[in-house]
């Protein structure tokens, strides 16, 4: 009887194993192929031959993208595609909490602690740019965002103006204090970046790819990525062998649980 269940159980396990690990392996050969399939513009003279044709899907190797109306905020000496100034307040938190000693005896304890909090933030973001010279609305694309380095002179250390800031502060590291319990960080996208795109190439437009809200950039270029979801769909294969692995362990495991059953009868 054990031999019996041994063996069901491994049939079950790795039909629904193989069923799962098929799907899996299909999706991966697929995302694979879609990017492996799409045309490549290398140059701004390829990328409007490309949309000129709509020839869809295509990666825009280390495409050119420029802020069109730049953005800033006063207390910055630099203008920036993106920049957001996030708030940070250093606030008292008190919480209680109970121990119990040997005898079953309960206490009640209370603890502060302080710690740095989010308390709100503004933005500003550039309406339009440019890909290798093509204009769109910045809300299309997905540019990366970084953490502003507030020390690499690119902040007016002797401000005294505007609704936040009237008085003088100190930077420390990538945080400008206001006060002793107010502080505020930054991240930015700068005015010109240089990435490569995978978008749908149209007449005069460019998309983004089925499926997805805005066009995706990447700092890889298109050969990169491309060579990566290849890795991927290969790779993929090893769960016929995982599957098939984890149904003999789930078949020997029941072959030993009915052998166990039985030795108590």
């Amino acid at each position: 009887m054990k031999w019996i269940i041994s063996l069901v159980t491994f049939i079950v396990a790795s039909s629904i194993g193989f069923i799962l690990s098929n799907n899996f392996i299909s999706n991966a050969n697929q995302q694979a192929s879609y990017y492996q399939t799409m045309q490549v513009a290398n140059d701004t003279d390829r990328m409007n031959y490309l949309m000129s044709t709509s020839v869809g899907r295509t990666g825009i190797n280390k495409a050119k993208i420029h802020a069109v109306d730049s953005v800033k905020l006063d207390e910055l000496n630099e203008n920036y595609q993106y920049i957001e100034r996030t708030r940070e307040e250093y606030t008292m938190h008190t919480e209680t909490y109970t121990t119990t000693d040997s005898k079953g005896n309960s206490t009640t304890h209370t603890r502060t602690y302080w710690s740095w909090d989010y308390a709100g933030s503004e933005s500003k973001q550039a309406k339009y740019v440019t890909v290798n010279g093509f204009k769109i609305k910045s809300i299309a694309i997905d540019l990366p965002q970084y953490d502003l380095d507030l020390k690499d002179n690119m902040f007016n250390k002797n401000i005294e103006y505007g609704i936040i800031f009237k008085h003088k502060g100190s930077v420390r590291g990538n945080y400008y204090y206001a006060g002793a319990d107010t502080r505020y960080k930054y991240s930015f996208t700068p005015v010109d970046s240089k990435l490569t795109l995978f978008a749908v190439l149209g007449k005069n437009k460019i998309s983004p790819l089925q499926g997805e809200n805005k066009i995706n950039t990447t700092k890889q270029t298109v050969k990169q990525v491309k060579e990566d979801y290849n890795e991927s769909a290969k790779s993929a294969h090893l769960i016929y062998v995982v599957s098939f692995v984890l149904s003999l362990l789930l078949s020997i495991g029941a072959w030993f649980a009915c052998n166990e059953i039985n030795k108590q009868y």
